[in-house]
């Protein structure tokens, strides 16, 4: 039994110091993943004209999940079908705190990451959204007969919900934006003055065209700005 004990008093410490260890060496592994990733993206945009940045100031954040400030990773702007427009990286965290039945608390924090694409319209906008409709929602549909927020498109109305403070706003989202949006061709979307977004959850891969994440987001500006 002594020597059980001794094994079990050795064995434990150092047990513990071979898991400490090996979650040290992983993160040091991701850090170092993580940095080289970006130093790709860095060269990319290099390469290509565009301009990188980390951790970035931007007018955008109150618009995205989360509403982070400081959550924008990194960013890169160029110039695209002669528009000005931005990729970038941001995330948020949640934190769940559990309690078990001795009264010990554990938390646990989660990552949220998302990629934001925007461009700069030609001419100021009031506040619009297009977004998926929630679950909410079509549960008004359901107890009302319509659905909140409608224009009077069927197949618009069911899928997508057109944020605007009064009919005049709404009038800017003009058929052939509503038509985009039915093909499936136009993303979700906010604007707020002439900054125009679309995000999406995810990272960004490894470095390659960026032009099938930001063509739709110009598609949507141009149908916009010519009242479409």
């Amino acid at each position: 039994m002594d020597a059980v004990l001794l094994l079990w008093m050795v064995g434990c410490p150092a047990l513990v110091a071979l898991v400490v260890a090996g979650l040290v060496l992983l993160a040091v592994q991701v850090r170092k993943e993580e940095r080289e990733r970006r130093n790709r993206w860095q060269l990319w945009a290099a390469r290509y004209g565009w301009t990188y940045a980390e951790r970035p100031q931007v007018d955008w954040t109150d618009r995205v999940p989360g509403r982070n400030r400081r959550g924008v990773r990194f960013a890169m702007t160029g110039i695209l079908h002669g528009r000005p427009v931005e990729v970038a990286e941001y995330a948020y965290t949640t934190s769940h705190t559990t309690t078990d039945a001795n009264g010990s608390s554990q938390t646990t924090s989660h990552t949220h990451p998302y990629v934001v694409c925007s461009v700069l319209l030609r001419r100021p906008f009031p506040q619009l959204a297009v977004v998926p409709r929630d679950l909410l929602s079509k549960l008004g549909r359901a107890l009302s007969g319509s659905y909140p927020e409608a224009i009077g498109v069927e197949a618009f109305d069911r899928q997508w919900r057109l944020v605007a403070d009064s009919p005049a706003e709404r009038a800017l989202v003009g058929p052939a934006l509503v038509a985009a949006h039915l093909a499936g061709a136009a993303p979700a979307w906010s604007v707020r003055g002439t900054r125009l977004i679309t995000y999406r959850s995810g990272q960004l891969t490894e470095p390659g065209p960026v032009r099938p994440l930001l063509d739709p987001l110009v598609a949507v500006a141009d149908l916009l700005e010519q009242g479409r």
